[in-house]
């Protein structure tokens, strides 16, 4: 490896002020960014190199059934192997297995550049993470690095290779400074890195990329706003390049980016390539002929054989010679492409090309010609020449120490924090509010055995409430993961550095929140003033806090889904509530789940709040608390109702009391000390997840189908034998003969007249003027950020949320709300339900859009004609799945076009239809759009980098430049000739697209030229802008006459809302038998907790301390909201953002639908929920039978129902999760905490008791549930149920007590005993419901309550809707003040 000669410090402003261009300084520093200032030289080398994977064979898709046998057994087996056992060595032991990659040979050099061609699927990104060390599929074969093996130079050098993935993956609410900032922070080299430089840095960096003018702006992402698609790309190149790696492997990176700034990217790459003696690889779609001469080398891949590698120079004239016939006006890269797919490929008659047919058979060709003979030379040549060299000097995997990563990653987690500081504004307000709320419930609590029992639930509310608190922290902890993955691969730092410093940055956070809780809390409460103990009380909470954030935090480590985060953070939560010591003090709870509080750190935690609290204090007894209580009676003969007290004790200390218990005062520092021992582990189990864990995906992912149906369905025949035969026409014969190509423009036009559209105070379209007839196919193109998305918005008024100006007509009508129903908007991005197949996702947009003149057997024949007519019927059973699904970026953008053809739209929009695919792909997808505009159809798309081969496919073109003015509009064959007549003179057989674009300044540096104002203003004098506006009047004169356009009614959607509901109630449904995570962890939640509440309070009997436990029992159900209902906000979250996006613009269903359909689909899971855990739960307890077991079961159903429209109440009312999850607590510590249970009714203050306890659902949920399970029952008492205390002397239990016995209904168990009384405090079980005050003969009973808490369920249901209906509709900001 040879290196380079070291060079000086660098001073950026001393470049820029000597005029030295920006990307020089950047290409300089790094340069010297390498340990010592030497710019590290790597070259690659492979020979036989194959990448293996398992082949599942036809793959079917995992349904709940499934899932739930995979229980017992399958998934912990699956999960352990993936823990423990190299994947590598999992996939080399199979016996079922594919080759991605088969048998590739091949070198580049430093200061090389290899070009990586190949259609999508054929294995271009399983060759660069290969490439770049990065694979965790088997690898055989030799693969070095600087003639170090792979396994070695990884132990060694890992940071030296780096792969960046097609997809941007970022923390969207951080903003471009910031990202990039902190990519150059774990980048630098210590010895320069200074503030003054990064921050110089940054600048010039936006500057290098064009986005100099979003530095400010959040990146964003799929869901939330930010930063363009391109200029989220150019964000994510940035990162890569301030890495510094010596190769580097680009996967796609120019996928959003236009044509002139795709080729400033290139040129980047070249420069620092050639300054830096990097090896640099990169996949790049869609390439012209200026940007495949920037490289050196092209590998060319078919299905994972390697069919050609050499100098780019050399290719063409390879396969020329071989025989294959490039197309007229293709560039290099087309022509190469070409040739992998069969259906474009031309040879020559009788030529050697005509033979090769297959993968196996071009790659055969090549390892037998005199290149493949070069290539071996080449590479044994420079091995040797590494071999006489001295090896590379190990380097650090990273840049950083370690303890240095987490700091830098300690300010990006602060910077998080104040991104998404209304999230925290939020769960800060709901803490104030709960606390001064519940501390207020409890002011005044005396100090007797009535409030003993309620000053532990008082303690024990801060530790849920602040546990609760923590769950919002899941979603970003799961959402942000793959950005940890993706920036770890790119060695910035080590995962664990983020899991610590995401701890690290809870501590104030939490000890903030905690003063906010403790200090209304504490004194409002009336606990004891003591500065030890309050201090105490506050140590105890931060830290039993920070072991429930650590735990919850942990699973987001270990599991692939979110509901899976929640599904095992809610098991955690029941297990710590149950076994807190609340519900069941120490010494109740039994041998077989007892061990669980050893581990559980709010037991630890509880019992520090409730022994620091009882210490000192003094209970006394009163009323009837006193047994017996008995007038004049001295208290020797008297003792207390409080576990605890002894013979003739009415005053029990404290401590005794906390002892009876099975607490200890001698425990407190012991418990502190086993908290943050647990806390430690908590931490470390979490960074050794974030370290072991991927779920990226890494190539070779199968095609999944539903399990109905077959693979393959023969269309049915379709009624429109016309127009199917010419849409099916070829597109080599649509533009053959006299008539094929002829286009007729019958119908209403779409026009559009000086159009302008404003966004806040910027004006984005400034007096744009176009026309688009039924048959015209026209091509939207523009640099990045030009405005080409948001006049698509405006014109379809999908998704518009600027103010539009100028005139839009559609014949003779200004654009209304029925314009909407005759569109079709293929978004850029692919959004799709992902568990329905593709032929399901057609009928349901088929099936609600078209117009109702048209029967459901019509619609489902042209669904099959539109399977057809995009070559779709092969698939039409397969799930769409994500982004990173089987069916590849070119299928998945068919659907997408096929979803909105399959409504029939008079006008179909397409959002950059060819992004993300191959030239060829990008062929086949304009080639089907072309065909339906010659059927009449008119059509409109944006496009970023058109080849020639495709511009010429287009009739119209409009060009815009980056301030969004006109620069050209007419037909395609003019483009050249008009930019010619200006002195723009093209060079022979140029790309139009890309000529334009170069000619009018576009690409990175196009906010810093004014080439596009100049062209602008020359397309505003010429006399094409005349024509155009002349045509646009003609058509409008023409139009004059026309009828409405739409469907003949004034309704703003095609179908009846029942049709939409049924329809989108079944999909819902689907997709929870599909996506098993949601409904399986439900299931897995109530399944646990009903098993550990059955069993723990197993068989109960009908004693005073059995009857305590019955309403545990009871009061257990309600701890179960918090874990079900997050999962149901994450559902209905993106239920929603679809709606959003897409379909509710799209005017598929309406809000009502939406809504209707979500407590519709929702209703079966939650019943059966309902069962489960009614029947693992009730029966196992030795709950009464018959009518009171009837009675539960009716309750509990209800109270799954009541759980599922609150999630959705919490999901309308709030703008995001983390909102909608704060909330949530906040109403499930007021739904507990005010219900009479916690704190009986008597001991509430009066201003709560009489509004609040009658307002909360819960009162009349849990007092049915008590009166069903303890009213009535006779009660029978045990030895250690009885209450002692000696009679006076000479006078037996009877005559001393009995009388009071019988007025209280007592049981006094021997009457004649003289020298110890027992006796049993209550006779029935209705003595112990008055303590909450109920009374089975009052309010209707429990049949009376119920009817109340269905009222409340039916009240939830109808706040759905108005709550939907005003922030979504109406749009009203419910938390406008965060």
């Amino acid at each position: 490896m040879a290196n380079s000669d070291k060079s000086e410090p660098l001073s950026i402003k001393s470049d820029m002020e000597t005029g030295h261009d920006d990307l020089e300084a950047v290409k300089t520093l790094l340069q010297s960014q390498s340990s010592g200032g030497i710019a590290k030289q790597v070259g690659l080398s492979f020979h036989h190199l194959s990448v293996i994977a398992s082949d599942p064979g036809t793959v079917y898709t995992k349904t709940l059934p499934t899932a739930i046998m995979n229980t017992f057994g399958i998934d912990q087996y699956s999960f352990l192997r993936n823990l423990l056992f190299s994947k590598k060595s999992f996939y080399s032991s199979q016996s079922h297995t594919r080759e991605i990659l088969t048998d590739f040979t091949g070198i580049v050099k430093p200061g090389e550049m290899l070009f990586v061609l190949g259609r999508p699927g054929s294995g271009c990104s399983t060759f660069l993470r290969t490439a770049a060390n990065r694979s965790t599929l088997a690898v055989t074969g030799d693969l070095s690095f600087a003639n170090i093996t792979a396994s070695q130079f990884a132990k060694r050098h890992r940071r030296e290779t780096i792969y960046l993935p097609e997809e941007d993956r970022h923390i969207a609410a951080l903003t471009v400074s910031q990202t990039i900032r902190f990519a150059l922070r774990m980048s630098l080299p210590s010895e320069i890195r200074t503030n003054q430089l990064i921050e110089e840095l940054v600048v010039v960096t936006g500057k290098m990329f064009g986005i100099q003018h979003v530095l400010g702006t959040n990146v964003g992402g799929r869901f939330f706003p930010g930063v363009s698609g391109g200029e989220r790309k150019r964000v994510s190149i940035a990162e890569v390049l301030a890495s510094n790696s010596s190769v580097q492997c680009f996967d796609n990176s120019t996928r959003g980016l236009d044509s002139s700034t795709a080729l400033d990217f290139v040129k980047a790459l070249r420069q620092l390539t050639d300054v830096g003696q990097k090896t640099t690889l990169a996949t790049l779609y869609q390439a012209g002929e200026n940007i495949y001469s920037h490289f050196d080398k092209v590998l060319l891949i078919d299905q994972g054989h390697q069919v050609f590698f050499g100098r780019i120079e050399e290719a063409k004239v390879y396969f020329e010679d071989l025989g294959f016939v490039p197309m007229a006006g293709s560039s290099t890269a087309e022509f190469l492409t070409a040739i992998t797919d069969p259906t474009q490929r031309r040879t020559r008659p009788g030529s050697k090309a005509e033979t090769l047919t297959s993968p196996w058979q071009l790659s055969a060709a090549f390892r037998e010609s005199l290149h493949f003979a070069r290539l071996l030379e080449e590479k044994s040549q420079y091995e040797k020449q590494l071999a006489a060299e001295a090896p590379p000097i190990p380097s650090s995997s990273y840049n950083l120490p370690y303890i240095r990563q987490i700091l830098e990653c300690l300010r990006r987690e602060y910077q998080l924090v104040k991104g998404q500081r209304h999230v925290y504004y939020t769960k800060w307000v709901t803490t104030v509010i709960l606390c001064l709320a519940v501390g207020s419930l409890h002011y005044g609590l005396t100090v007797n055995a009535q409030g003993a029992f309620s000053r532990g639930g008082l303690l024990f509310f801060p530790l849920i409430l602040n546990g609760w608190l923590q769950f919002p922290e899941l979603f970003d902890a799961h959402t942000n993961r793959p950005v940890l993955e993706r920036q770890a691969n790119l060695h910035l730092y080590r995962p664990s550095a983020v899991a610590l410093a995401r701890t690290l940055i809870d501590l104030p956070l939490i000890a903030f929140q905690h003063v906010l809780c403790v200090l209304p809390f504490y004194f409002l409460a009336n606990l004891q003033v003591d500065a030890g103990k309050f201090f105490l009380f506050y140590l105890t909470l931060l830290v039993s806090t920070v072991n429930f954030s650590n735990l919850l935090r942990g699973f987001a480590y270990y599991v692939s889904s979110l509901e899976d985060c929640f599904r095992y953070g809610g098991t955690a939560c029941t297990v710590c509530i149950l076994f807190a010591g609340f519900l069941i003090p120490p010494v109740s709870m039994p041998n077989i789940f007892g061990w669980l509080r050893h581990i559980n750190p709010l037991y630890y935690a509880f019992e520090n709040l409730l022994v620091n609290e009882f210490i000192g204090l003094d209970i006394t007894c009163d009323g009837s608390y006193i047994i017996p209580n008995i007038a004049n009676s001295d208290s020797r003969y008297q003792t207390c109702n409080i576990q605890g007290a002894q013979p003739g004790q009415v005053t029990v200390p404290g401590s005794q009391y906390a002892e009876a218990l099975g607490w200890q005062f001698s425990h407190r520092w012991r418990n502190i000390g086993i908290m943050i021992a647990i806390a430690l582990v908590y931490v470390l189990a979490g960074a050794l997840g974030s370290e072991v864990m991927n779920f990226t995906p890494q190539g070779g992912t199968p095609i999944v189908y539903a399990k109905h149906g077959s693979r393959w369905r023969r269309p049915s025949k379709w009624s429109g034998d016309v127009e199917k035969e010419a849409a099916l026409i070829p597109a080599g014969e649509a533009s053959s003969g006299s008539d094929a190509g002829k286009v007729y423009h019958d119908g209403p036009a779409l026009t559009w007249n000086n159009l302008t559209v404003d966004i806040g105070d910027k004006q984005i379209l400034k007096g744009i003027s176009s026309f688009l007839r039924p048959g015209d196919f026209m091509a939207v193109c523009g640099a990045s950020g030009a405005g080409k998305t948001t006049m698509l918005t405006a014109l379809s008024q999908t998704n518009f949320a600027g103010r539009l100006g100028g005139e839009v007509l559609f014949g003779r009508n200004e654009l209304g709300k029925t314009f909407k129903k005759i569109t079709g908007f293929a978004q850029q991005q692919d959004l799709h339900d992902g568990t329905a197949t593709v032929r399901e996702a057609l009928e349901f947009s088929a099936l609600l859009r078209q117009p109702k003149n048209h029967s459901r057997a019509e619609k489902l024949a042209y669904v099959d004609h539109i399977l057809e007519l995009l070559e779709l019927s092969e698939v039409q059973d397969a799930l769409i799945g994500d982004t990173e699904s089987g069916l590849g970026v070119e299928i998945t953008k068919r659907v997408t076009i096929a979803v909105e053809l399959v409504a029939r739209p008079k006008i179909l929009f397409a959002d950059e239809p060819t992004s993300g695919l191959d030239s060829q792909g990008a062929t086949h997808i304009v080639d089907y759009l072309r065909r339906l505009s010659r059927t009449g159809q008119a059509v409109l798309v944006t496009i970023h980098q058109p080849s020639a081969s495709v511009f010429a496919k287009f009739d119209q073109f409009l060009a815009l430049s980056s301030e969004g003015r006109q620069l050209y509009f007419g037909s395609v064959q003019q483009v050249l000739p008009y930019f010619k007549r200006y002195g723009a003179i093209p060079p022979p057989d140029t790309n139009p697209a890309e000529f334009v674009l170069e000619t009018v300044g576009a690409g990175i540096h196009t906010r810093h030229n004014d080439k596009g104002f100049d062209w602008a203003t020359k397309w505003d004098e010429s006399r094409e802008a005349k024509a155009v506006a002349a045509a646009i009047e003609n058509i409008q004169k023409q139009s004059s006459s026309l009828v409405d356009p739409g469907d003949g009614t004034a309704q703003e959607y095609n179908s009846s809302i029942l049709l939409q509901t049924w329809l989108l109630t079944v999909r819902i449904m689907k997709n929870q038998w599909r996506n098993v995570s949601y409904m399986y962890s439900k299931i897995w939640v109530h399944v646990v907790s009903a098993a550990l509440v059955g069993l723990t309070f197993f068989q109960l009997g009908t004693g005073p301390q059995d009857l305590q436990n019955r309403s545990f029992s009871v009061f257990f159900i309600v701890f179960l909201v918090n874990a079900i209902v997050n999962t149901i906000l994450i559902r209905f979250f993106f239920a929603r953002l679809y709606w959003e996006y897409r379909e509710g613009p799209s005017k598929i269903y309406s809000w009502v639908a939406l809504c209707n359909a979500s407590v519709l689909a929702e209703m079966p899971g939650a019943l059966v929920c309902g069962v489960i855990y009614y029947l693992l739960w009730y029966f196992p307890s030795g709950l009464p039978l018959g009518e009171p077991a009837g009675y539960v079961f009716v309750a509990v159903l209800t109270y799954e129902v009541f759980q599922v429209l609150l999630g959705l109440l919490m999901m309308a009312v709030s703008p995001d999760l983390g909102v909608a999850g704060n909330v949530l607590v906040f109403m499930v510590c007021t739904l507990n905490w005010y219900n009479g249970f916690v704190v009986p009714y008597s001991q509430m203050q009066v201003f709560w008791r009489h509004w609040l306890y009658h307002l909360n659902p819960f009162t009349y949920f849990l007092g049915g549930l008590l009166m069903a399970v303890v009213g009535g029952l006779p009660v029978d008492c045990e030895e250690s149920d009885l209450h002692r205390f000696t009679p006076p002397p000479g006078q037996t239990c009877g005559a001393y007590a009995g009388s009071w016995a019988s007025s209280a209904l007592a049981q006094l168990v021997d009457p004649s005993a003289t020298d110890s009384c027992s006796i049993c405090i209550w006779t029935t079980g209705d003595q112990y419901l008055k303590g909450f005050n109920l009374n089975p003969d009052s309010t209707g009973g429990k049949w009376g309550f119920w009817g109340i808490f269905l009222a409340f369920t039916v009240s939830n249901l109808v706040l759905v809707y108005c709550f939907t209906w005003a922030t979504k509709i109406k749009r009203w900001k419910l938390f406008y003040f965060f």
